[in-house]
């Protein structure tokens, strides 16, 4: 039953959804027509990720999954840093006051700007090329450079808006980065995507090249030293060969005991070393992790300084207005610029901050490789001990303490070797492995313009508008308390149900032009409304009551509407029918009639001639067979303004005279008349709107009907929506 108060509901506003479909789609139309052509130009680059590093410490040639990822997010987050999208915004600026085919060509309102006109242009070239040069952002609060970056604006060319098209993506489960860049022109979109990563590797190889470099140094020094550990192994071997000339057994087993205490000497201070060298790398490893994140430009945060830019911007301009003097906006332009000194790649206090921990980065690993170095050192010194021990104790022969000799001198050669190639591999190294980019597709310019899409945003934003419209509407009649149905009524009101009356148009028409059924059809409102008014007279002619009291929970129900209906209703059954307006807050069945309004003055003080006063004070109707009494309006209620021995004591005495008899009383809620009221009447019917929301109020009052069993008959609703009659 609610799915078909829903589809009702969609049925009875079928136009609204129709126009507001109409106008989702007409303004699709006029989005696509007015959308300017974008044309896609790609490029594509290899990382280098997936490689094998060329400088290594270690043989450990696998591939850790998580850290190539998060090289990856690096560098996308680096090709859209601040810096990057400067540089090639810069380079677009100079293309355009330049080369005499521009890629974005000013209309002469345009020109006409003060962005425009304000502008030195050669100044303002050599200003682009210096920043290019050094890699550095315009300053804000700089006057010659502001100016600039104002023209920047204006052609389109600043961060944010190269942004908006840009997109950098990797290609999945791969070595490759894709640039994708959509524009007007284009000549344009081709340009920015092979020239972006131009610029970001010229930008990473500054950023990197130093730890490269200083690694590689490092290296040189280590293996210098193991190859001078070689010679005084060498040397040492010769010694001892030199020592061992005598055959006689005791002499060589001496030999072998002496060599024995050096190498114990050598591998108590290799020990002493190590032991040194562990605690200098856990002071350089306190003070990395005292020294906390310093920012670098992967990981520069680009909102902020590109927010605290524009702040910059604005507040100098402000400034020029005031003429150059303001303590307080100086003080925050100052402010800014010493936020953005943190923050922004290259300055001094990043890199005063990003030297320290290089310094320390750089200490950390000097430390362990001498660590390594230190451990072979001792494993080898160990196995000396180990093997000139035996000898000693054995006696054995020179052949057989000079082949020991020797193998420890091999191994250090193989540890030299291992070496001298790692540091040849450096050294032939153009650029490092996390920045060994190559572009392997170029970007070329788009012959045709990206597909609009017209037809599906013009079915999208028809749809939008059909699925909106029909969900608003849905949902305000979900909202809807009203007693707008039969079936909510029974089940929030629970009172006995007459009749249904439809909703009737009567604006144009009277009541009483609907009870004119000669030539009339048999469909439509008003048939039907004529039908559930006979359910009423029929339930009304079955209850075997004549006096019958109409009243309501609240005002504005439809109360004179139905008893002027019921009147010409029974009119056509010849019956008598005599209203009386008891409404004394709202008499508008008397206006309605233009009824004498005598009720609450009439008395008949016990004459005997009643029946011929009665005939005085009644009035006519238009409606065959329809008499009424009307009244005066008042602030008081029945009781208190009838006479004694009034009209209402003395029907049962004129009712003879009437088949019916109408009375009309002031709603529960808010007056007593109807409570007053019903000692005069043999029955009470409630009328309802199905407008009407049921309040506690109406509650409270319905429960008061429901206690008069004996003269409640049951209610009426009224205002029915035609579709929801049989709901």
């Amino acid at each position: 039953m609610d799915l078909m108060f829903f589809i009702n509901a969609l049925l009875r506003k079928k136009w609204v959804i129709i126009i507001c479909t109409g106008a989702g789609l007409s303004a699709a139309l006029l989005f696509t027509f007015t959308k300017k052509n974008m044309y896609l130009s790609a490029a594509t680059y290899s990382t280098g990720f997936t490689m094998k590093q060329q400088v290594k410490m270690t043989t450990d040639e696998g591939l850790n999954i998580f850290e190539i990822d998060q090289r990856f997010k690096n560098v996308i987050e680096t090709f859209k840093s601040p810096v990057v999208i400067c540089m090639v915004s810069y380079d677009l600026m100079l293309h355009d006051l330049t080369e005499k085919m521009p890629y974005t060509t000013l209309s002469n309102k345009e020109k006409s700007k003060k962005e425009y006109t304000q502008v030195n242009l050669e100044k303002a070239k050599k200003i682009l090329r210096e920043k290019k040069a050094n890699k550095e952002i315009l300053r804000a609060y700089d006057a010659e450079e502001n100016k600039v970056y104002q023209l920047i604006q204006l052609y389109q060319y600043e961060n944010e808006s190269i942004l908006d098209q840009l997109t950098v993506d990797r290609v999945t489960g791969t070595d490759y980065l894709n640039i994708i860049y959509k524009s007007e022109n284009p000549e344009m979109s081709a340009f920015v995507v092979n020239t972006i990563g131009k610029e970001f590797i010229s930008f990473f190889n500054s950023i990197n090249n130093t730890r490269t470099e200083e690694s590689a140094g490092r290296l040189d020094t280590l293996a210098a030293k193991k190859r001078k550990e070689i010679e005084d192994k060498t040397l040492q071997l010769q010694r001892f060969k030199e020592s061992l000339n005598s055959p006689d057994i005791a002499d060589r087993s001496k030999a072998a005991f002496e060599l024995l205490k050096d190498q114990q000497t050598s591998l108590s201070a290799s020990q002493a070393k190590i032991n040194t060298l562990h605690g200098s790398l856990n002071s350089v490893n306190q003070k990395l992790k005292n020294l906390g994140t310093v920012t670098d430009a992967t990981t520069t945060n680009n909102s902020e300084l590109i927010s605290l830019q524009q702040k910059n911007r604005a507040l100098a301009s402000e400034l020029s207005k005031k003429g150059g003097t303001d303590a307080g906006i100086e003080a925050e332009i100052q402010a800014n610029q010493k936020r953005i000194a943190q923050i922004q790649p290259g300055s001094s206090n990043n890199t005063d901050l990003k030297k320290t921990r290089d310094d320390l980065i750089s200490q950390k690993i000097s430390l362990e490789n001498d660590i390594i170095a230190e451990n072979s050192t001792i494993a080898t010194l160990q196995g000396g001990v180990r093997n000139y021990d035996a000898l000693a104790k054995s006696g054995a022969g020179k052949d057989v303490v000079a082949a020991a000799m020797q193998t420890d001198i091999d191994n250090l050669n193989r540890q030299y070797e291992q070496m001298t190639n790692q540091l040849q591999n450096a050294q032939n190294i153009n650029v490092a492995p996390e920045i060994n980019f190559k572009q392997t597709l170029k970007g070329q310019p788009a012959i045709k313009p990206e597909h609009s899409g017209r037809k599906v945003i013009i079915a999208v934003g028809s749809v939008a508008a059909l699925m909106v419209s029909s969900l608003w509407i849905i949902i305000m009649d979900f909202l809807d308390q009203s007693v707008r149905a039969p079936s909510i009524f029974n089940k929030i009101v629970k009172l006995k149900l007459l009749a249904v009356i439809n909703k009737i148009d009567l604006r144009y028409k009277v009541i009483e032009d609907y009870f004119n059924i000669s030539g009339g059809t048999k469909e439509g409102s008003e048939f039907n409304y004529l039908e559930n008014l006979r359910k009423l007279r029929y339930e009304i002619e079955s209850s075997g009551k004549k006096i019958i009291l109409f009243t309501s929970t609240k005002p504005s129900e439809g109360k004179t509407t139905i008893i002027e209906s019921l009147a010409n209703i029974f009119s056509l059954t010849k019956k008598k029918v005599l209203l009386i307006d008891t409404n004394f807050s709202n008499n508008s069945l008397t206006e309605k009639f233009n009824a004498k309004p005598v009720l609450d003055h009439f008395s008949l003080n016990g004459e005997p001639n009643s029946m011929e006063k009665l005939a005085s004070i009644k009035s006519s109707t238009k409606i065959p067979n329809v008499d009424i009494i009307g009244c005066r309006e008042s602030i008081f209620s029945p009781d208190e303004v009838l006479q004694k021995n009034n009209l209402l004591e003395n029907l049962p005495k004129i009712s003879g005279r009437y088949d019916y008899i109408l009375m009309e009383g002031a709603s529960l809620n808010f007056h007593a008349d109807t409570k007053e009221l019903l000692k005069y009447a043999e029955a009470i019917i409630v009328v309802f709107s199905a407008k009407s929301v049921i309040r506690q109020t109406d509650k409270d009052s319905i429960i008061f009907l429901k206690n008069q069993k004996e003269k409640l008959i049951g209610a009426v609703l009224n205002e029915v929506e035609e579709d929801n009659v049989d709901m």
